[in-house]
């Protein structure tokens, strides 16, 4: 009885085995699109900045106030190039999801978070990511103090 229930065995084995060898990802699609054109609302902007990052928000809205994590991903700073004006935009990695996106103001005060020299804290009047412009308190952080550094500047 043993001897029968191997042969069964060998022969499950053998079936898949083929069944992979014969098996082609290719194939035809039944409709075809056409290619868009995205946009990203950065073709007038240039590019001031960009590095790999994690965002952080104060959520004072809760019962107990903390930092809640944004997203992680490319921080841009990017310069218009007609109106002059500079803005921050993040988006998140695998999504592309928008987790901030505001203007750079002259009022604003970028302030080391909580004595780290990785992490930066600031206060934006507008912050856009969201279904309505709102104010936020931002915290960044860099994988290293030297990024942090650049993002300063």
């Amino acid at each position: 009885m043993a001897a029968a229930e191997d042969t069964h065995e060998e022969h499950d084995t053998y079936t898949e085995n083929a069944d992979e060898s014969n098996h082609d990802p290719q194939f035809e699609p039944i409709v075809s699109l056409p290619e868009q054109e995205i946009k990203t609302l950065e073709e007038d902007e240039e590019e001031l900045f960009q590095m790999r990052t994690k965002l952080f928000r104060f959520a004072s809205e809760n019962d107990l106030p903390e930092w809640k994590e944004l997203g992680t991903g490319d921080v841009k700073l990017l310069k218009h190039e007609e109106k002059g004006t500079i803005r921050l935009l993040m988006r998140r990695d695998e999504t592309l999801q928008t987790c901030a996106d505001h203007c750079i103001t002259p009022v604003m005060e970028l302030k080391p978070n909580a004595g780290s020299d990785r992490a930066w804290v600031w206060t934006t009047h507008a912050d856009f990511a969201r279904q309505r412009p709102k104010q936020e308190l931002p915290a960044i952080r860099f994988l290293n103090a030297e990024n942090a550094q650049k993002f300063e500047v």
